[in-house]
């Protein structure tokens, strides 16, 4: 991998990791990591207003761009940049497509009233953020440690 080529891959991978860091401790401020905290976040209460379509939207629209923006460029400087097999590339990135989808469109279900979302919610945020975490020590991995030299073939 050529030297600057190497950096560029590093620098996304770095910034990428500290994005997943403070996403996350954003979470767990504003919403929190329990069932209780992300109903009460979508539905509301007597103190606190529940989530409106339109405003799930502001917050969908920027997600979808960035979330997708971040998997494909991340998929794509692991698949190109790297020897590793095109197959479990291609599986990491689906993997890391459906969980930003689910965790999306999960707030607009809990937000109808469809409290079983929660799990959904959950689950699919953990989800992102640790396949997110792989991908990118994977590319700090392969830019630095790994022989690239060496060719293998796709399984």
């Amino acid at each position: 991998m050529q030297r600057a080529y190497r950096f560029a891959v590093v620098y996304f991978a770095l910034f990428g990791l500290l994005l997943l860091a403070s996403a996350a401790a954003l979470f767990a401020s504003k919403i929190g990591f329990s069932f209780q905290g992300i109903e009460l976040y979508y539905l509301g209460s007597d103190t606190l207003p529940g989530k409106s379509a339109y405003g799930l939207l502001e917050t969908a629209v920027p997600h979808l761009g960035a979330m997708g923006l971040f998997i494909m460029v991340g998929a794509h400087f692991l698949l190109f940049a790297t020897a590793t097999a095109k197959r479990r590339t291609i599986r990491l990135a689906l993997a890391l497509f459906a969980a930003a989808l689910l965790d999306i469109v999960s707030g607009y279900f809990i937000a109808s009233g469809a409290t079983l979302w929660v799990w959904v919610k959950l689950a699919s945020y953990l989800l992102l953020s640790l396949l997110g975490t792989l991908l990118m020590l994977q590319l700090i991995y392969y830019a630095f440690w790994h022989n690239l030299s060496r060719q293998r073939h796709p399984r």
